[in-house]
């Protein structure tokens, strides 16, 4: 059998969107055009590939075999085209990330900003996602870079990850609490204030509960919040006090909306991380993006 790579390549899209109509317009082509080529596919094979649903095209179970092996072949002819097109020029290149809020804060978009200066045809596309899903998107080959807030347990090869930054959160509070700038309390007696915080599945909020639990206490916020950028205006709204990280807090420390607050001893430095795919076929520009971030100062608050 002497099967059109063409033929796979639009099995691949029908069975990739479970739709005719979404496929031929990722194709470029027309839906009868698609509908002809899935025909021809499958007499060749000589097997039903689909079945016609109301919800759309649905694989076989000789489809779903096929599938597996066809999405392999075309993923690798993706990143060679990919490799190729990448090779072109750096100043028409794109570079995909996937970031923490804190990465996205503390250290990339201050990178992404120099970088571009030196090159400012690239162009970025970033995704907000936390630790772990930036990991799997890395993974998935969704993104070419992970920016990452913590390293997940179990780091499989063959990612890699570097330092690029390392910072300690800090303690703030609004108008309310001016009082406490000048005081240096013990945490028994911060704990009798409404803290403001992430909610338990984040991993500030785990890493706060563990530097609490290590001074025998227990740590019960007022109002927990779902992503750290909320946690400034409510700071400022004087609903409690709270860490966060420097460049969180700077400008509004500086026009007096919150201010420091003391504590008895500093917070742990906490890190965030580069994480790449060395494997997997990286354009010119995620290349040296990844080598300016590896190139700048180590960034120690």
């Amino acid at each position: 059998m002497n099967t059109n790579y063409e033929y796979y390549r639009i099995f691949y899209y029908v069975a990739k969107y479970g739709n005719l109509t979404k496929a031929a317009s990722a194709l470029q082509t027309s839906q009868p055009a698609v509908t002809r080529t899935i025909h021809r596919l499958e007499e060749d094979l000589g097997c039903r590939l689909f079945i016609r649903s109301k919800s759309g095209m649905e694989l076989t179970t000789e489809g779903q075999t096929f599938y597996e092996y066809v999405s392999a072949g075309c993923a690798q002819f993706f990143k060679g085209e990919q490799k190729i097109t990448s090779l072109l020029s750096l100043d028409e290149g794109s570079i995909t990330i996937s970031a923490t809020e804190t990465a996205l804060h503390c250290c990339l978009l201050q990178a992404i900003e120099s970088f571009r200066e030196l090159h400012p045809n690239v162009t970025f596309r970033i995704l907000n996602n936390s630790s772990s899903d930036s990991v799997i998107a890395l993974r998935q080959g969704q993104v070419d870079i992970a920016m990452i807030s913590s390293i997940p347990d179990a780091l499989q090869d063959p990612l890699v990850s570097h330092a690029v930054h390392s910072y300690t959160d800090i303690l703030i509070g609004g108008r309310k609490y001016r009082d406490l700038r000048d005081k240096k309390l013990s945490f028994v007696e911060l704990c009798e204030y409404p803290w403001v915080s992430l909610t338990q599945d984040a991993i500030a909020r785990i890493f706060v509960d563990q530097y609490f639990a290590s001074k025998g206490l227990r740590f019960t916020p007022a109002i927990e919040l779902a992503t750290t950028d909320l946690i400034l205006p409510a700071i400022e709204h004087n609903l409690g006090i709270g860490f966060l990280p420097p460049e969180f807090v700077e400008e509004a420390i500086d026009t007096g909306t919150v201010f420091p607050i003391k504590i008895p001893d500093e917070m742990p430095y906490r890190t965030i991380s580069m994480v790449y795919d060395p494997e997997y076929p990286q354009s010119i520009a995620s290349t040296a993006f990844r080598k300016f971030m590896l190139d700048r100062p180590y960034n120690r608050q």
